[in-house]
């Protein structure tokens, strides 16, 4: 019987050690994806600031190529010059021009960025929400894993 006993004791210390293990490792791979989630969360966050500042910058250069371009019209009227082609013949503006092209291009991309962070989101999203419980319906993690994203690209106000 002793040894039967001992036998019990060390298979339920082997059982208690096991299954402090399998939480540890639990613990770990939420820190992991926590991680990841606030990771791709930042990564939008930056994004959706270099949106807003290129589009600050084309507006400010449009205005700025306005007051050149009327400013060239007020000149060219005072001293009676003709008017034909005017705006394309002012270099800063053609330089304007091409500026905001190259702003128009980035923005695009850093849309396309976002669009990019924010599929990852709602897959790490779906991951946490199958590894919390596995017995969710795909259906159903999608639907409150688009939520969650939704609610995270709503509070960097992406426009």
């Amino acid at each position: 019987m002793h040894e039967q006993e001992k036998n019990q004791e060390a298979l339920a210390l082997r059982h208690t050690a096991e299954a402090r293990d399998v939480g540890v490792e639990t613990k770990e791979g939420r820190e992991k994806a926590e991680a990841k989630k606030a990771g791709a969360r930042e990564r939008a966050e930056v994004v959706s600031k270099e949106v807003k500042n290129t589009k600050q910058q084309i507006q400010h250069i449009m205005a700025n190529m306005q007051q050149v371009i009327a400013a060239v019209r007020a000149i060219r009227e005072q001293l009676q010059l003709a008017k034909n082609g005017e705006d394309e013949a002012i270099p800063s503006v053609r330089r304007d021009e091409q500026r905001i092209v190259g702003l128009k291009n980035k923005l695009m991309d850093l849309k396309s960025q976002l669009g990019d962070l924010k599929i990852a989101l709602l897959a790490e999203e779906i991951n946490r929400l199958r590894e919390e419980n596995p017995d969710l319906a795909m259906a159903y993690a999608q639907k409150q894993a688009e939520e969650s994203v939704d609610r995270i690209m709503a509070t960097i106000e992406i426009d």
